[in-house]
């Protein structure tokens, strides 16, 4: 290799590197509500087609604190909204908290939303998508050879 070639090379790596490490070292918001959510996937739903949403909260401060926490499914084409909740948490306690909906009806085929808990002045996007898939399934009825 020519001497540009590898100061250029060292030079991007540098610039990876600090990039990296600052957003490795980037501080986390400060709320003492923890959200369990080692999973994720995407799951794929029909059109009105029911699902359940289950998520686990811990408080991991060191005093009783309450939040009001609130899901949606958002995307390009459509949304869902979840019921809010009040979550009261002793410090360590943890509580899984469930809700129930329906995709909407008019939700457009090959469509994807995104889970996102919103709790009073924050919000965390988790790692679950919605995919809408088609409610049609073609069968042969009838057939003829002449």
């Amino acid at each position: 290799m020519n001497k540009r070639r590898v100061i250029s090379v060292t030079v991007i790596l540098i610039t990876l590197g600090l990039l990296s490490s600052t957003y490795v070292l980037e501080p986390t918001h400060a709320n003492p509500l923890g959200i369990e959510s080692l999973c994720g996937g995407t799951v794929e739903k029909k059109p009105g087609e029911s699902f359940i949403v289950k998520i686990s909260f811990k408080n991991k401060g060191t005093t009783r604190g309450s939040w009001g926490v609130a899901i949606t499914f958002e995307g390009d084409y459509w949304t869902w909204k979840g019921e809010g909740r009040l979550l009261t948490l002793d410090p360590r306690e943890t509580k899984t908290v469930t809700w129930e909906g329906n995709v909407p009806k008019d939700a457009t085929l090959d469509s994807i939303a995104r889970l996102v808990v919103y709790y009073d002045d924050g919000f965390e996007v988790l790692r679950w998508w919605i995919r809408i898939v088609l409610d049609a399934e073609l069968s042969i009825i009838y057939s003829r050879v002449s």
